[in-house]
């Protein structure tokens, strides 16, 4: 007897949050005209099923369309200017800190009555690896991110769902700097 799951609801029982279906499209039901998507459709499940904003870390897929959500962070000094009409501060922008990326999902395995034990031990083999990842995401790619480095992870209980598992992964990006010298040069003897 095969299984049935319904990846809506896991995710709403494992996270707490269910987005709305294709918002920007304005499709309520079902899936959305290809046509106007552009280029978010990047692969297909093995049921044909369309990916839609696909997260691929150092080559490894993520299973099951994850929840991702960016965010930044800029650096500013607020300075009080003393004895002045003026209300408020004076902002200064020293820098932009890096974007931290959460990713939330889900393992299933479509169609069997056991744990996705190969799905888990691939995200821990991936969470484990001591370097900066490449990524690959359509969102990410408008925010010019590329590479991540993944700072934190966790596999959390999943209640009442025994063939499943409740993944989230913690990372900021990453981006490579090259430094020049500049000065005396240096003749070996």
């Amino acid at each position: 007897m095969a299984n049935t799951f319904n990846i809506r609801e896991l995710t709403a029982q494992a996270h707490g949050y269910i987005a709305p279906p294709f918002p920007l499209l304005g499709v309520k039901r079902g899936l959305p005209d290809v046509n106007k998507i552009g280029k978010s459709i990047v692969g297909r499940t093995h049921l044909g099923v369309p990916y839609f904003m696909d997260v691929v870390i150092d080559g490894v897929r993520l299973p099951n369309e994850p929840l991702i959500t960016f965010s930044g962070q800029k650096r500013i000094v607020q300075t009080s200017i003393v004895g002045s009409e003026r209300r408020g501060t004076v902002k200064e922008l020293i820098s932009s800190n890096d974007y931290r990326i959460r990713i939330e999902g889900v393992c299933i395995e479509a169609g069997k009555k056991e744990y996705p034990q190969h799905q888990v031990e691939q995200l821990i083999a991936l969470c484990e690896k001591p370097a900066s990842l490449e990524f690959e995401n359509e969102l990410a790619e408008m925010f010019g991110i590329h590479k991540l480095a993944i700072t934190s992870y966790a596999f959390d209980k999943m209640q009442g769902k025994p063939y499943s598992q409740k993944y989230v992964i913690n990372a900021v990006s990453d981006e490579d700097f090259y430094a020049e010298l500049k000065g005396r040069t240096i003749n070996s003897l």
